[in-house]
């Protein structure tokens, strides 16, 4: 992972005490200081900080409750994000494994010998939905937490 320098690590800081989500921290870094950095570099990022991201309010836990009332049958099928381990880990990898999103896309997801997580899209140019980011990585974490790694 880069160095980020102090007024970078301030940006940063105002961008999650502005109530930003790991996502949009993660585009911003790439969009306005031209920084790649991976989904977990931006948590392991605001966790090196010590910041605190912001939970949703009341309102806006409600908005989203009343939008899952609101879902037909053909969402239901679709379903959450699961996450699920290969039973023999793919060649090169340390951890292998797929996951659904609630779109009803799969993907493959590995951890490379250094600890980058990575993620093969189902097809080119493919972004799972925003929400389930979060979802999938602490999915992630417990099933890496679980017997066998």
């Amino acid at each position: 992972m880069a160095e980020l320098t102090p007024d970078q690590k301030d940006t940063v800081s105002r961008w999650v005490a502005e109530g930003l989500g790991l996502s949009d921290i993660q585009k911003r870094l790439k969009d306005e200081l031209n920084l790649n950095l991976t989904f977990m570099d931006v948590r392991f990022l605001v966790s090196d900080l010590e910041l605190q991201l912001k939970a949703p309010s009341q309102e806006e836990q409600k908005e989203d409750l009343s939008a899952d009332a609101s879902l037909d049958a053909t969402d239901d099928e679709q379903g959450d994000v699961k996450v699920e381990k290969d039973s023999v880990i793919r060649p090169g990898y340390a951890a292998s494994g797929s996951v659904k999103f609630s779109d009803g896309k799969t993907a493959q997801w590995f951890i490379d010998p250094m600890g980058q997580l990575g993620l093969e899209p189902p097809e080119p140019g493919y972004q799972p939905p925003e929400a389930d980011v979060e979802e999938f990585q602490v999915q992630l974490r417990n099933v890496l937490q679980g017997p066998g790694y």
